[in-house]
Parts: structure tokens; sequence; C-alpha cells
């Protein structure tokens, strides 16, 4: 078969071929014969495919139970008042696969040219860096941060990002020490997967003149710094002073900055967080920042009236580019509100009601136009970003698989050891190009 292929049709024909399949003929192409599956499990081709496809799909998340599901972009929106997501695929979380049942928490992290990231809340700080696409994921080792036990709590916060200079993706985890409530340093270190390390950055400083990371409040559960023009972003403190800033973090160059929030922003030091809520999120290929504010309706009664502000960094690093995209107002009931993410490549910015139904409403922020949005399936999610698919990490020794439940006979301890793939049924036969 292998040469019959060859005699007829060129390698590169057949590398051009493979390019535009999607992933799911790409793993059972794999099996056709050696030349394919090497060539399908290079590091050239797996840059090349991710570059190549547009298929993007919406990842949602409901941190109270753990779960993913996968959703179609595609609401056939012709201009009415709703509109709706219908297909989907719910996912098994890889972290269940991992921890052999202990019950560990995990939140989302990220996602990344086709990866996701996840953090687990257990003493060694586990990190899973998955591709639900292939039902694989790499556990990244442990850290090699070390505190005195004197210490009383640890915080671990992670950020995902992708090195385009080195063509890496990178893990930068920050680990906060207190005793009591107080702040007492942190820690940062960086991983690599073409590396496959941790290594620590020298980032030590005065305590009083150290940042403190602050939590968006009623906006993202899971707090993921924002991935922008190659650097991580999140809104941080300084511990003296209580103003409120942007930090950053060059993935490629891995050394840190700063961007002022808006000027226009109500919120601008940790005492003034009473007046409104606020988050940092990527913006199609921009830096956006969200910030809230509520009023009552009336001086007895439920419901208040909520405001919501964006503005996006026009010109990415210059503080004064700033830019005001819109103001909103939504009539609530429970007043309370959280952006859970965009979809349509930016165009709508989504937000979750927080009442028993759980409503969405997905904001135009050109049109300035709200309506409802239903997501169909059993979830409350409360994080949508978007992720592509693609074969990366299908060149990685040492991965975990996703096992189907329907297996006969494979214990937790065999999902651990053994390399299982969670089957796509691929059949021993023969193929040829009429078949694509």
């Amino acid at each position: 078969m292998e040469a019959k292929v060859g005699d007829k049709v060129t390698e590169d024909i057949i590398y051009e071929i493979l390019l535009r399949l999607p992933v799911k003929s790409l793993l059972r192409f794999t099996a056709v014969c050696k030349s394919w599956n090497c060539m399908i499990k290079s590091s050239t081709f797996i840059t090349h495919h991710l570059i190549q496809n547009e298929d993007v799909q919406l990842l949602l998340h409901d941190p109270e139970y753990g779960m993913y599901s996968l959703y179609k972009d595609d609401d056939n929106d012709d201009g009415r008042a709703s509109s709706t997501l219908r297909e989907y695929t719910n996912l098994d979380n890889p972290y269940d696969f991992y921890d052999e049942g202990l019950g560990w928490p995990s939140k989302f992290v990220g996602t990344c040219k086709g990866l996701v990231c996840l953090a687990a809340e257990d003493i060694d700080f586990t990190t899973l860096v998955w591709n639900p696409s292939i039902r694989k994921f790499v556990v990244l080792p442990k850290s090699g941060v070390t505190f005195c036990h004197e210490y009383d709590d640890l915080q671990a916060s992670c950020g995902f990002g992708y090195d385009r200079r080195a063509n890496d993706y990178k893990v930068l985890r920050r680990v906060s020490s207190f005793r009591g409530n107080k702040f007492i340093s942190c820690q940062y270190e960086i991983w690599s997967l073409a590396k496959g390390s941790w290594k620590t950055l020298n980032t030590a400083a005065d305590p009083e003149e150290s940042d403190i990371m602050l939590r968006p409040r009623h906006f993202f559960v899971s707090n993921p710094p924002a991935f922008v023009n190659g650097a991580l972003h999140w809104t941080q403190a300084r511990a003296h002073t209580g103003n409120i800033s942007l930090l950053s973090f060059d993935i490629s160059d891995e050394v840190f900055g700063k961007i002022a929030i808006p000027p226009e922003a109500s919120a601008q030091t940790i005492n003034h967080l009473s007046q409104g809520h606020f988050m940092v999120a990527r913006y199609r290929e921009s830096l956006a920042y969200f910030e809230t504010s509520r009023e009552r309706k009336g001086s007895v009664g439920w419901g208040c009236l909520l405001h919501i502000h964006m503005w996006v960094l026009e010109e990415y690093g210059v503080a004064k580019s700033w830019a005001k995209i819109f103001t909103i107002c939504l009539d609530l009931d429970l007043g309370v509100s959280r952006l859970i993410g965009c979809r349509k490549s930016g165009e709508e910015v989504v937000l979750r009601i927080m009442d028993d139904d759980g409503e969405y409403r997905s904001v135009n922020p050109k049109t300035k136009r709200v309506k409802k949005l239903r997501i169909e399936g059993q979830w409350n999610y409360e994080v949508m970003d978007a992720l592509t698919e693609s074969v990366v990490l299908l060149d990685q020794p040492n991965l975990f698989t996703i096992v189907d439940e329907a297996l006969q006979g494979v214990t937790r301890r065999t999902r651990r050891c053994c390399v299982v793939s969670k089957r796509l049924h691929v059949e021993e036969e023969e193929f040829s190009l009429l078949a694509f």
C-alpha cells in the first residue's frame, strides 16, 4: 500500500492534503502506515496544522461540578432578540482521571492555541496541560518553590501562554505565602513544554514593595490572567499604597511589566472596590478592562441597575490609548452578573445573570445591542473561552490519555500508568487518497 501511494502521489502532496483534514481524521490516518504516522506526529506538521486550522469552538466550564463542554459557535442569528447555542459535546475532566478519586477541585487557567491549562488545589498545586481534541494531557512536575513551614497558608495562581519565538507553551505560577491574613512574600516559577521542567524566577523583593494579586469579584470565578500580545496580564495592587494597575509578564522574554488601568475607571485603589467590580480579559487581539457599578432601583425591595463599562487598549503598552467601547445598563432582579467570556471571535461579550435560572446575555460592543442567549445542556457555565482544534501534544512522550468509561477491566491505576486512548474506533484497514 505504502509503495503504491508513493508511486502515484508525492509526499509533498500528501502533506498538503493531510494539513486540510480535521483532527479526528488525522488520528485515524496515523494507523495507515509508518510514514503517515511520523508525518502527522512531527512538530513541523503539528505547527502548520494549527496555523491553518480555522475550526474554533467554545469551551464552556461549570466550576461547581468540574464539567467541560465544547459548543459550536453558531446560533444562526438572524437579528432576533435571542439566540441559542445548540450543538455541543460534553468532555471528561482530565483531572478526574488523574487524581484517582481523591476529589481535589481543579480550576480553569486558560486556553491557548489548541491547549487548555488546569490547576488543582491539592498540596502539590498539580497542574495539567490538556488537548481536548485528542483526549490527551500532560501532568507538570511538582513545584520547585519551597517555603518555611511557619507560614499559615500558601496560595498558587497560574497563567498559560504561548512563546511564539520559541514555538513553546509555558505556564507561569505564582505561589504566595501568608501568616494569618497578612501577605508575606511570593515566588514565581515558569514551566516550558519543550523543556518539561520548572524554572524559578528571581523576583525577590521587600514585602512592603510587593504586589498583591487581586481577584475580580463577581466576574471570573477562576481568575485566569489574560494572554494578549504574547504576555499574561492580571490586576494587582501595591501592598503599601493600594494603587491598582495591571501587571504583565512577557512569555518570550520572561520579564514583568506594568500597564495603568483606564483613568476613567472608578476603582483606582483597593479602597474603592466597594463601589464596583472589575476584571481584565482578552477581546479579539486586544487587552480589555471591564468594570461594573450598581445602583438600587428604589429605596425598598429587590433589584438594581447594573452599569457595565468596557475599555480596550488600542495601542498595546500605551496607557493613554484606553478607549471606552461601551457602557450599558441592565435591569436585574438580584443585581449580580458575571462576565464569562466572548464569542463570535470577540463580536459578542457574554454575561451570566446570577439568578436561579442562570440566564445569559450577549452584548455587541459595536451596536450596544443586548439580547438573551440560551445555552442548551444541564450545566451552569461560568467560563467561556475559544478553543482551536489541534493535534498539539501528539508528539509528546509520557502522556496520559483519557479512558472511555465503557472500557471493561481498566482500573484507576491502569489509567494512570498506561496510555490507553479514548477509542476513536481506529480499525486496521487500508486507506487510499480517495478516502479524503
